[in-house]
C-alpha cells in the first residue's frame, strides 16, 4: 500500500500559515495555505483536491513547495505568463509602432 502524504508543522509554521489563510491578499494563496493546514490536520491529498477542487498533482506541487521554500513558495512566481511584445526601452521599435 502506497505510504500517504501529510505536511507536519510546528507551532511558529502553524502560526504564520493561519495568519497568511485569514489575512493574505491573494486568493490562490490563501488556498494553497488552506491546503497545508489541511494536511497538518490529517486530510489526505485527494481529500484536499476534492474539498478544494483542484487535481492532485496540484496539491502535490504546493506541498513540494512548501517544503523547499516555506510561505514564499505558495506564492505565485514572477515570469509567468505571455510575456510583452513591445518593450518601452525599445525607442526604435516604439515609434515605428506610432507612426503606423
Amino acid at each position: 500500500m502506497k505510504q500517504r502524504r501529510y505536511i507536519k508543522l510546528t507551532e511558529e509554521e502553524h502560526s504564520a500559515l493561519s495568519l497568511a489563510y485569514k489575512k493574505g491578499d491573494k486568493h490562490h494563496y490563501r488556498e494553497r495555505c488552506h491546503a497545508i493546514l489541511l494536511s497538518h490536520e490529517g486530510r489526505s491529498i485527494y481529500e484536499i483536491s476534492n474539498l478544494l477542487h483542484k487535481q492532485p498533482a496540484s496539491i502535490r506541487a504546493w506541498f513540494n513547495r512548501w517544503e523547499s521554500e516555506g510561505l514564499k513558495g505558495l506564492e505565485i512566481q514572477k515570469g509567468r505568463g505571455a510575456k510583452p511584445k513591445l518593450r518601452p526601452d525599445d525607442l526604435a521599435v516604439v515609434e515605428a509602432v506610432k507612426k503606423k
